[in-house]
């Protein structure tokens, strides 16, 4: 069982301010903000970037860039975007900047503000029946991976809330069928609940439904499983991800440009459905698909295949990229080469980024990259709960949670204000929920 003694970050306790603990001063300063500015970010911002969603939707032949259209077939796009949920936030929840637990993750040890702790919330202490002990199997990849561990971390931190909650945490190492088999085993031994992330949605359609065919309740964490009996699937924003990229590069480059993309593995539910909505963001504009790469969530691989684009193409103005990795590798292979200020007429290269890690926002802050699109990573917490809650109405103790739990929508980091479709986006000092180590 995974046990964490924790402290809550005090802002009213600044000490030493002469011997420079400007930490805690900027997280004051932070707070503040929020006070003063939260009413700023409409408490529909969720509501608002469905709508453009909705606005932004449409199918290849409707491209007025005909190449765009054809590239947007060809990868499958629209069969990913109608049916991912673009719906209302579970119970009538409405997010606002600063909501949220800070803790210290279990796992990694490094300080988090998680932004959705108060969305399904249970209360800490004993759940369901204070006599019994609940065990849930807790299984994802790449746990080296800033983005995941600190996915578990949450994960982690909500069981141990509840004294009669354990979890066991796997690894699969980016190994489906070692995933498979590891989900096996949690059938094996009887766990009340699993909580899992897959890499990829169709390998994981038949363990998991040997799990609900065993009774035991599977909710999935931001990436969606083929499984048409799983239980609830807690999924990310990644529509408007993709949409706000596409926004801001409308906003700023003037509807040109010749584009590098870095993506996710293929097949995955991240870069399906970001690629694709940025796709429909620019469809309609003179854009030009220089290079498509699957670089799969790796820093190094992003920067091999950044390198050799720089290479073949001396016009590249735009460097999109599906994760924070990615985005870091491209950023190390354009520095290198001393290519930031190289797009047609002098300009820089604009860099657009998912994943607000310390990293990458620090970078927006620096002016590197241009635009960060919160994904967090900090929602485990929501599985663990989902879980719990599937525990109990099986034992008829309370409602089933929905199928599908989308989490909030959140609006863009830029290094200064902007107003982008009615987004009022949020610079990196404001941005109190970036996860991973500190930036350098």
């Amino acid at each position: 069982m995974y046990r964490l003694n924790f402290n809550l970050l005090s802002l009213t306790k600044i000490k030493n301010i002469k011997g420079g603990n400007m930490k805690l001063i900027r997280n004051l300063i932070i707070g503040i903000t929020f006070l003063f500015s939260a009413n700023l970010y409409a408490a529909d911002i969720h509501s608002h970037i469905n709508n453009l969603i909705a606005e932004n939707q449409k199918g290849w032949k409707e491209f007025k860039n005909e190449e765009l259209g054809k590239f947007f077939k060809k990868d499958g796009f629209r069969d990913f975007l109608d049916v991912y949920p673009v719906t209302s936030l579970t119970g009538g929840f409405e997010w606002k900047p600063g909501m949220g637990r800070e803790f210290e993750g279990p796992l990694s040890g490094l300080p988090i503000k998680a932004p959705f702790s108060d969305y399904i919330p249970i209360a800490e202490g004993p759940v369901l029946n204070a006599d019994k002990t609940y065990r849930i199997g807790f299984v994802y990849h790449w746990g080296f991976h800033p983005w995941l561990i600190s996915l578990a971390d949450t994960a982690v931190y909500e069981a141990n809330l509840h004294s009669n909650v354990e979890i066991e945490v796997l690894d699969a190492e980016g190994d489906d069928n070692k995933m498979g088999q590891m989900i096996d085993d949690f059938i094996a031994k009887q766990m009340d609940a699993i909580v899992m992330w897959p890499a990829r949605e169709a390998p994981m359609g038949p363990p998991v439904e040997r799990a609900e065919a065993a009774g035991i309740p599977v909710v999935s964490l931001d990436r969606r499983a083929a499984a048409p009996n799983i239980s609830s699937e807690v999924l990310g924003n990644f529509y408007a991800n993709g949409l706000q990229q596409g926004l801001y590069l409308n906003h700023v480059a003037n509807g040109e440009g010749n584009i590098v993309m870095n993506r996710k593995p293929l097949g995955s539910t991240a870069d399906s459905m970001r690629s694709g909505a940025f796709m429909e963001a620019i469809g309609d504009y003179n854009y030009v698909i220089s290079e498509s790469m699957h670089t799969n969530s790796s820093r190094k691989a992003a920067f091999e295949a950044t390198q050799d684009a720089l290479q073949a193409h001396d016009d590249v103005s735009v460097i999109f990229n599906t994760g924070g990795e990615e985005a870091l590798g491209a950023l190390d292979a354009v520095l290198e080469a001393n290519r930031l200020n190289s797009a047609p007429g002098g300009g820089k290269i604009i860099i657009l980024v998912n994943d607000d890690s310390k990293e990458t926002v620090n970078e927006v802050r620096k002016g590197n990259m241009d635009v960060v699109v919160p994904y967090t990573p900090l929602l485990g917490g929501i599985g663990v709960r989902a879980a719990i809650l599937h525990i109990g109405a099986k034992e008829g103790l309370n409602e089933k949670p929905p199928k599908q739990i989308v989490t909030p929508n959140l609006p863009m980091i830029t290094k200064e204000k902007m107003v982008i479709a009615g987004i009022e986006t949020i610079t990196p000092d404001e941005w109190p929920y970036a996860y991973g180590p500190e930036a350098e």
